[in-house]
């Protein structure tokens, strides 16, 4: 399967980003690791904090867990799944990623990625925003925890009533 069709690649180089934001996250955790993280400054990163998930990745059985969702993603995902597994929510009316695919090989490869998510309209519309998931060390896991982004920079938030929102399973 390509990269395109998995809608990420392997992200090893800042000059990978177009948006400034995934860029100054990458920078960061870059700069910092090995980084854990209870160990991400919040200060250090003010200025795109909103844009930022924090969560643990669970092996065995794999589960994604969303610590911490910046109130810019809760805002265009039109709900905070802060305290949510992954497999509790659908997201599948409103992204064109594979969230479960994307958390799956950071975790095996211990490796970050990048790519390019649609977010689709209720009227049918999308709109592209950049993601980065960026793994974190955790106890003897190098990627049991992760920080990532979702990069909403050229995304207009007038239009945030009329995406799809991502819904919780019943």
């Amino acid at each position: 399967m390509t990269s395109s069709a998995r809608g990420f690649e392997r992200f090893a180089d800042v000059t990978q980003a177009r948006m400034s934001s995934t860029a100054a996250l990458f920078t960061y955790w870059r700069d910092h690791r090995p980084l854990k993280r209870t160990d991400v400054d919040p200060s250090a990163i003010t200025a795109i904090l909103p844009l930022v998930l924090l969560g643990d990745i669970e092996p065995m059985p794999f589960r994604v867990l969303f610590r911490l969702i910046g109130t810019s993603v809760a805002d265009f995902s039109r709900q905070d799944f802060t305290g949510q597994y992954l497999d509790e929510l659908i997201y599948s009316a409103r992204d064109s990623v594979d969230w479960q695919q994307c958390y799956r090989y950071v975790h095996v490869e211990k490796a970050p990625i990048i790519g390019i998510n649609d977010l689709h309209f209720i009227d049918g519309r999308v709109a592209r925003y950049e993601f980065c998931i960026l793994p974190l060390l955790r106890g003897g896991d190098p990627a049991g925890s992760f920080i990532a982004i979702e990069a909403y920079d050229h995304v207009d938030r007038c239009y945030i009533p009329d995406l799809n929102p991502v819904k919780k399973r019943s």
